[in-house]
């Protein structure tokens, strides 16, 4: 599908009165999809720019510059998936809508640790990991917190404060139905507990322990 195609298909959706909440679950779920599948700098960008566009849509006034802004974010997706086919990133054949949920062998909030430490190892089982852990305990927020405490220690780049903001504030605006699985797909491009700390943490206990 083309921008231009993906942008008339919103017009006949929004014209046969389908939710605008609707067509941004698709978005949002399209931008996850595009991150499982091929995780990397374009991909990274899709969520990215998919918040920015979302969170203007979310403060616009004026309805017909809303209207262009749901436009615009479809519309930008196409162009993330060329560019991301023409790049060597690792691949994985996956679909957010059929992504499999398997059980963390720990519980409760050593449940959450084994998810990130597996991360750091297999993004796909700590990505079916999370679904598991939110099946059994529908608060994100022990997982969310951890997501944000391992970027704190372990992020060297911008794109990564950039990247976990914005899906951990976008999990909010998925419908519920698709949250979980919208959580699951930002896995692949979040910090794990086995990467190394960065500079900064190191020099920081060191102080603290003089």
């Amino acid at each position: 599908m083309s921008a231009e195609e993906a942008g008339k298909r919103v017009v006949e959706l929004l014209n046969k009165s389908v939710s605008p909440q609707s067509v941004w679950d698709a978005i949002f779920g399209a931008a996850g999809e595009m991150l499982m599948r091929k995780p990397g700098i374009v991909s990274l960008h899709s969520l990215t720019t998919t918040n920015a566009i979302r969170y203007a849509y979310q403060t616009a006034g004026d309805d017909e510059t809303r209207r262009w802004l749901l436009l615009q974010a479809a519309s930008f997706l196409p162009h993330f998936r060329g560019e991301s086919a023409t790049r060597k990133d690792k691949g994985y054949d996956l679909a957010f809508d059929t992504l499999e949920p398997m059980t963390p062998k720990a519980s409760g909030h050593e449940a959450v640790d084994e998810i990130f430490a597996n991360l750091s190892k297999d993004k796909l089982s700590a990505a079916r990991k999370v679904l598991g852990y939110l099946k059994a305990n529908p608060d994100p927020r022990p997982l969310t917190d951890a997501a944000r405490r391992q970027v704190f220690r372990k992020a060297t780049d911008s794109h990564d404060y950039k990247f976990s903001s914005a899906v951990l504030e976008d999990y909010a605006h998925v419908s519920p139905a698709w949250r979980d699985r919208f959580l699951a797909a930002s896995v692949f491009w979040l910090k794990g507990s086995g990467g190394a700390d960065t500079d900064l943490v190191r020099r920081t206990r060191e102080a603290l322990k003089g």
